[in-house]
């Protein structure tokens, strides 16, 4: 995977400066580094609720439009099931799936599509469109990079507002790919920043400080943290600094 190295340094540096073009910079990270040779971001409710965020060009944003308008295609399929969608040949005939979608999509420039589900958790935002204008099927590196934006695009879109703000070193490389998908130490993670009054990425950073100090799994602290066991304070972190609420893990017995 290391012809995408640059892509990874991309997106960790794109996220950690968010903002609300961070999207748009995420697709054109993703072209750049010729993985695909365009992406779009959009947003999906239900199928007859789309918001297409952006898209690098005009092919990507007509693929976008013809699912939208025939409520079909890989997009809304990746998004129902919650599982990227390759399409390596879409002229293959004998790809029945989406025949309104196929018969527009030939007749721009795109060859081969790849949808990648934009989710945390059970919740599912939309979908990472991308597409070639060569045949063919994703490496296993190229689709684990993809996935990775698409986890990107995630977190963008969840955190518009941290824009300029720059996250702790570390904590953006663990967030592109498995940590996106723990819903709960996002949801702690947003808890903690709202309380102490700091950006999300600080927010997580004194979470995973909690848990290294404590010896503990990130996805307990933040369990406690949901359930209102456990509450950070607005100090440093040694061992024993946090408040631990009624019923916490280190709360007084006997009661």
């Amino acid at each position: 995977m290391a012809e995408y190295d640059g892509l990874a340094r991309d997106l960790v540096r794109v996220v950690a400066q968010n903002g609300l073009q961070a999207p748009l910079r995420i697709c054109e990270a993703v072209v750049a580094s010729h993985l695909a040779d365009g992406a779009a971001v959009t947003l999906i409710s239900d199928p007859d609720r789309q918001e297409p965020i952006c898209a690098t060009d005009e092919i990507a944003t007509r693929l976008d439009e013809l699912q939208f308008s025939l409520a079909e295609g890989p997009c809304l399929d990746a998004h129902t099931s919650g599982r990227p969608v390759l399409v390596a040949d879409i002229t293959d005939p004998a790809d029945t799936r989406w025949p309104g979608f196929a018969e527009g999509a030939r007749g721009t420039r795109a060859r081969a599509l790849y949808a990648l589900p934009m989710r945390i958790g059970g919740a599912r935002l939309g979908v990472l469109d991308l597409y070639r204008l060569e045949h063919g099927p994703l490496s296993r590196g190229g689709l684990t990079m993809a996935l990775r934006a698409a986890d990107a695009a995630t977190w963008a879109v969840l955190n518009p507002g941290a824009g300029g703000r720059q996250a702790p070193p570390g904590v953006l490389e663990d967030l592109i790919g498995a940590g996106l998908a723990r819903a709960e130490v996002h949801q702690a993670t947003g808890m903690v920043a709202v309380q102490l009054g700091v950006p999300v990425g600080a927010a997580l950073a004194r979470l995973r400080a909690h848990a290294f100090a404590h010896g503990r799994p990130l996805a307990d602290v933040a369990h406690d943290v949901v359930t209102r066991r456990l509450r950070l304070d607005s100090t440093d972190d040694p061992p024993g600094d946090d408040r631990n609420l009624p019923g916490g893990p280190d709360a007084p017995s006997g009661r």
